[in-house]
């Protein structure tokens, strides 16, 4: 017997409501809630999450070589001081009776900026224990989990993890459990959750992302870079798989780079080759001649005390667009495309929506 589940909200229903529907609160909140309870469900994604936090802190946590027999998950989890402060998710991780180790997860919605400073705030605000006494003894790792990667200062030893390198790991739970013929409908609930197929949530909210080339273009051809202000009005972009850029003029596209990370960080930082410590060495030597060149040509940053997004353009198997497509007409602002558009070979393209 085949069965279905409608959730009703105002007298409105989806066509198939699933679990992740149940849960109560705002996007934030859900996602929240429902990576805590993916957490308990399935404890091989809670082996893989140790995994790549033991790897992004370089083997820094001994006790993350010890053995654990049982561990905790509380969501949203309320301090004991006289301000009341939640947790998002906390892994309390125990061998027998022992609490030996405890990791803190505070995670900004899959579709939203933040800023290094005010999540690194908030972090260490779960850590104090005089907030959460009961973890006072107890070694801790904060990791911050967002829509971007974001570089903590080293001395806080906080670990940066996206929401894509999450549904990473949940994908390969859900090919760990179908192997031993396990249930994976909530996993890949989730994942449908998180990527908006059913609720319009969407982590990457577009194919193609195209901008100005600007001035500083020859450098992003140089050092497969491009940086813009992370907060400023103007430049808060839609989340895209690839990006482009039209040339002055026309607004022709030349090519399509595929987007392989994004970092935020303050390229004037006086901390910025500590900053850079957690960023693979390829990419940090790019980033660090990439700021240079940009400071030396001329052109510098132009919103002094803002964070920048970099995006790490790939190197390997850019789209050159030969055509060289162009919108009808060449206005300022962030544009977003298809990729089918972009290469089905026409001259002029049209965008299937854009910034104002």
């Amino acid at each position: 017997m085949k069965t279905m589940l409608r959730l009703y909200h105002e007298g409105n229903t989806d066509y198939h409501s699933t679990f992740f529907d149940l849960l109560h609160g705002d996007t934030e909140t859900k996602q929240t809630k429902g990576l805590s309870y993916l957490f308990s469900r399935y404890p091989n994604l809670i082996q893989l999450f140790l995994k790549e936090v033991t790897r992004l802190t370089s083997n820094k946590y001994t006790e993350f070589k010890q053995g654990f027999d049982f561990v905790q998950v509380d969501a949203e989890m309320l301090s004991a001081g006289v301000k009341k402060i939640r947790r998002d998710i906390t892994l309390s991780l125990f061998q027998g009776n022992t609490k030996k180790l405890v990791i803190i997860i505070e995670a900004k919605s899959v579709s939203a900026s933040v800023l290094q400073k005010d999540i690194t705030r908030q972090l260490e605000s779960y850590l104090d224990p005089t907030n959460f006494p009961l973890d006072a003894n107890v070694p801790k790792v904060g990791v911050t989990l967002t829509k971007y990667r974001v570089l903590h200062p080293p001395e806080t030893g906080f670990v940066s993890l996206t929401w894509t390198d999450i549904l990473e790991l949940i994908n390969d739970v859900i090919s760990q459990e179908k192997r031993r013929g396990e249930d994976v409908t909530v996993a890949t609930e989730f994942i449908d959750f998180i990527k908006g197929v059913r609720k319009g949530m969407k982590y990457y909210e577009v194919e193609v992302l195209s901008v100005a080339a600007g001035k500083t273009y020859e450098l992003t051809k140089n050092y497969f870079i491009h940086a813009c202000p992370h907060t400023a009005k103007g430049f808060s972009y839609k989340t895209p798989i690839y990006i482009t850029f039209r040339s002055s003029g026309g607004g022709e596209m030349e090519f399509l780079y595929k987007i392989d990370e994004i970092v935020v960080l303050d390229p004037l930082s006086p901390s910025l080759n500590a900053l850079l410590e957690g960023v693979q060495i390829d990419f940090a030597t790019r980033i660090k001649e990439y700021i240079s060149n940009r400071i030396n040509g001329g052109y510098g940053f132009n919103h002094p005390g803002e964070e920048y997004r970099f995006y790490n353009l790939c190197s390997k198997g850019v789209i050159h667009l030969k055509h060289l497509p162009k919108p009808q007409i060449n206005n300022s602002g962030a544009r977003y495309y298809s990729i089918a558009e972009l290469i089905k070979g026409e001259k002029v393209v049209f965008v299937e929506s854009q910034d104002r």
